[in-house]
């Protein structure tokens, strides 16, 4: 009887194919259908932002035309901004009169189109909100109640724990999807996943502020020697984060599902990225479609209106739907690469020695 290595070892077989992307999507579908429970979270935010109290703050209505004025004054009277100054001054002073503060309490806001680029550039470690992005200021029984804050530190003290709350819920949310979709998967713990994303979050706007210094520098450079391509700084400076979004989108889902730490979470979903590049890409662009096209039916029905309420329902299980598909994905795509390494490093120490035979 001859037994080989090659034969016996299963690492040396074939790994099974991981899941595709439409496959993937309905997985999180039938995760989601079959205990609708799972909605809740999203639901809940979205319903308190609504009917809940609001955190504003007026007293940047009255900075906003002093703000304008000292930079039409610093860029001069000839300058073909000023012509946009005071429709800058509209759209700045509506924007301030309308956000609730509250709505840090949703660090995915999926609203209205123009939040649709918060959503690309940031990273999938919050509970998606559509009502973080209309921010209405009108609901079904009235107007709710206004809290106003004085002052920029009462509102950035605030803001802080907002959104340490909020990362917090999206954090416990996170690890309760990855618990539906990987049951058999120890997961890191609620609190260790808290921490983890409130680093992540810290990482991205200090990687956020340093991006846009070095990119301020440059195109300062750029504006003194070569000021006739000025303005495809820009458009690099949009593809570099379009990359690093692309690259670093499953750093939660390393956290959650293999209790990494956030540096490596980031590296491992790089390495996971580059692997599937083509297939990741197009899990990534159909879930934007997604969440585009579903926008613009959620903020159809009025907000003064009930009817709002069927757009948050169905706001919330395609946003969880598609949560759900990504931690599948994620796994599924990570496993398989582990599979092939492995097989990979048994054949090449198969080949250095020779099989072993027993008679």
């Amino acid at each position: 009887m001859v037994e080989s290595r090659f034969v016996d070892n299963p690492l040396g077989r074939t790994p099974v194919k991981p899941i595709g992307v439409l496959a993937a999507l309905f997985a999180g579908f039938d995760r989601v259908a079959a205990k609708p429970i799972l909605i809740l979270p999203p639901l809940i935010l979205d319903l308190f932002l609504w009917f809940g109290p609001h955190l504003t703050f007026p007293f940047l209505v009255q900075m906003v035309p002093e703000t304008l004025t000292n930079l039409e004054a610093m860029i001069g009277t000839e300058s073909a901004f000023v012509a946009d100054i005071a429709a800058l001054q509209l759209m700045v002073t509506s924007l301030v009169e309308r956000y609730n503060l509250m709505s840090a309490l949703s660090s995915l806001p999926w609203g209205i189109p123009f939040n649709l680029l918060v959503t690309v550039a940031s990273l999938p470690a919050g509970l998606p909100s559509v009502m973080a992005g209309r921010m209405p200021i009108l609901n079904p029984l009235g107007q709710p109640q206004i809290v106003e804050l004085q002052g920029l530190p009462a509102v950035f003290i605030v803001w802080v724990g907002l959104t340490t709350i909020g990362l917090g819920l999206g954090a416990f949310y996170h690890r309760w999807l990855a618990q539906q979709t990987s049951p058999n998967t120890e997961l890191a713990s609620g609190w260790q996943a808290w921490s983890r994303m409130i680093l992540l979050f810290i990482t991205i706007y200090l990687g956020g502020f340093l991006l846009l210094l070095v990119a301020g520098f440059f195109i300062s450079i750029v504006g003194i020697l070569l000021p006739f391509i000025i303005e495809v700084v820009p458009l690099i400076l949009l593809v570099l984060l379009f990359w690093a979004a692309v690259y670093f989108a499953f750093t939660a889902h390393g956290i959650v599902l293999y209790r990494l730490r956030v540096v490596k979470a980031m590296l491992e979903s790089a390495r996971v990225v580059r692997l599937n590049f083509l297939s990741t890409t197009g899990f990534l662009f159909i879930c934007f479609l997604i969440t585009w096209f579903s926008s613009q039916i959620w903020i159809r029905p009025g907000e003064e209106t009930w009817y709002s309420i069927l757009a948050l329902i169905g706001h919330a299980f395609v946003s969880t739907t598609l949560i759900a598909a990504s931690y599948i994905f994620y796994q599924s795509r990570r496993t398989w690469l582990l599979r092939i390494q492995a097989a990979l490093a048994s054949k090449a120490s198969s080949t250095q020695d020779p099989p072993e035979l027993n008679v």
